[in-house]
């Protein structure tokens, strides 16, 4: 270091430098999931319905925000054995501290809970999941951790680590049923937010999958990126009365819940009616689990590994007449209109929805986007951006009719293949998803479920998003119907000039790699 550094400098790199290192000499218990057994609960439930479809998994959509907390509820509530957690966020708000209370409730009557959580969201509730890590029955691990506990920036150094994410999400309850797709845990996840709520979507899955989503929950919790939270954060040791007073406090949450408008939405939802009256109606078929493995964290620029990308490549290449495509984030690049260009040579239909500039919650990725919209449209792409519904009472009362497409912004992740197999996970189609974080998802074989998931899409297309289209000038407009009449706007729909101004000048100050 040079003496003409200033002294105040020389202490302060020295302090970022030496505070950014994670534990070393980590103990990290092995375990694996528990084997299914067919005397708990869910395995009495589901045996017969497995039985009578053998070597097939089924699988329940779960498009409506409420039933989607409604099926992780009802999980955790009924597990016997084992309760494994994998989520990228987790929010400490209504919905978060709901199925913070089913873990505890599960815990104490001796289910063995393990969580693992992404670093960069859930860190800041660190005090309350090393509290739940004192329970015998919990074990917190954080994935891709900050060294520093206190203030990121002490990780400066470590960016280009940091950079990556893991963005996995499954909840798995006894090894037996599993809820895989595009939902973190939070409100707005939930149709549960009075400001934004999210159009997002989810597969409840009971087979065969579950045993290799089991597998793909295990590769990461004995994986180097996973640190118990134990280890990380060593400056506060919990006790039992801090164990009781967070019980304490999940009890009243939930007390606070149930008198909610919005657990008396819960209770006149399709899903919970059928629990009383009928059985669901499920989808059966084979099931692929596509994941990136946990070594994508230390890969190195270009290098070839079989990420999901990867896995996902024969799909496409047996495509031979449609592929729809939801990625909310979608930055095709270059090689992306490429690709799009090689579907339409090859006869291929195109569709893709992802979110609008007025739906869209991170303008950034936007400004990544917009720039390829007339290469994606003069290929052929059959382009559609998602409309907000910004009527919160509209929002609610379509909410409860089970539609994900009917929301302030678009969060879920579909790609159907010729209306015969369907892939729901949490990968977006951008530079992101691709090469710097971790994602997974299940291809599933079921033309009954891809039809359904493909019809209820377009038909809600005219409605719920913008077509966008050039003009005879190659100028952009975009197409929706208001109340059954057609409207077509010249500019981005629903946006300030401020908005559109933030989307314009966000993308000089990112690369587009990192988005």
């Amino acid at each position: 270091m040079s003496l003409k550094t200033p002294v105040v400098a020389q202490i302060l790199l020295i302090f970022l430098i030496g505070c950014a290192a994670l534990p070393k000499d980590v103990q990290r218990p092995r375990s694996e999931a528990l084997p299914p057994d067919p005397q708990t609960r869910l395995g009495k439930g589901i045996e017969p319905a497995l039985a009578y479809n053998p070597g097939h998994s089924a699988f329940y959509p779960l498009a409506s925000g409420q039933e989607a907390l409604i099926a992780r509820i009802a999980s955790a509530a009924v597990a016997d054995h084992s309760l494994d957690l994998q989520y990228y966020i987790w929010h400490n708000d209504m919905t978060g501290r709901i199925l913070m209370h089913k873990m505890l409730q599960a815990a104490d009557r001796g289910v063995r809970v393990r969580a693992l959580l992404d670093d960069l969201n859930i860190g800041q509730y660190q005090r309350g999941l090393r509290i739940l890590d004192y329970h015998p029955n919990i074990e917190i691990r954080m994935a891709n951790p900050f060294a520093s506990r206190h203030s990121k920036i002490f990780d400066a150094m470590r960016f280009k680590t940091l950079n990556r994410r893991m963005h996995n999400k499954v909840f798995i309850a006894d090894n037996q049923t599993a809820i895989f797709g595009g939902r973190n845990i939070g409100d707005e996840y939930f149709s549960a937010s009075g400001e934004m709520n999210f159009g997002d979507f989810d597969l409840w899955a009971i087979g065969p999958v579950v045993k290799d989503l089991s597998k793909e929950f295990d590769s990461y919790w004995n994986s180097d990126i996973a640190y118990p939270i134990s280890s990380l954060v060593t400056d506060f040791k919990p006790t039992q009365k801090d164990l009781d007073d967070l019980r304490n406090q999940a009890e009243a949450a939930i007390k606070s819940a149930e008198t909610s408008e919005y657990a008396e939405a819960l209770k006149d939802t399709a899903l919970a009616r059928q629990f009383t009256k009928q059985p669901l109606k499920l989808y059966w078929g084979d099931a692929q689990v596509v994941i990136d493995p946990p070594e994508k964290f230390k890969q190195k620029d270009k290098e070839e590994i079989k990420n999901l990308t990867h896995q996902l490549r024969p799909l496409i290449q047996e495509t031979r007449k449609e592929v729809i495509l939801v990625s909310p984030y979608f930055i095709p690049g270059e090689k992306g209109v490429e690709f799009f260009s090689g579907l339409a040579k090859r006869g291929v239909k195109s569709v893709v929805l992802t979110n609008s500039l007025a739906s869209s919650d991170v303008a950034t990725v936007f400004s990544g986007y917009k720039p390829y919209r007339k290469d994606l449209l003069q290929v052929g792409v059959g382009l559609y951006e998602f409309k907000p519904n910004l009527d919160n009472s509209e929002l609610k009362k379509k909410a409860k009719l089970g539609s994900s497409f009917s929301s302030a912004g678009l969060h879920g992740k579909i790609f159907v293949f010729d209306r015969k197999k369907v892939y729901v996970g949490s990968m977006n189609l951008d530079p992101r998803s691709f090469d710097l974080n971790s994602e997974m998802g299940v291809v599933v074989t079921s033309p009954e479920l891809a039809q359904d998931i493909a019809n209820t899409l377009l038909k809600s297309l005219s409605q719920n998003s913008y077509e966008v289209s050039l003009d005879e000038n190659k100028d952009l407009r975009w197409k929706t119907l208001n109340s059954g009449h057609e409207v077509i706007y010249k500019k981005e729909p629903e946006t300030s000039w401020w908005k559109r101004f933030k989307a314009n000048m966000s993308g000089f100050f990112v690369p587009e790699s990192w988005l």
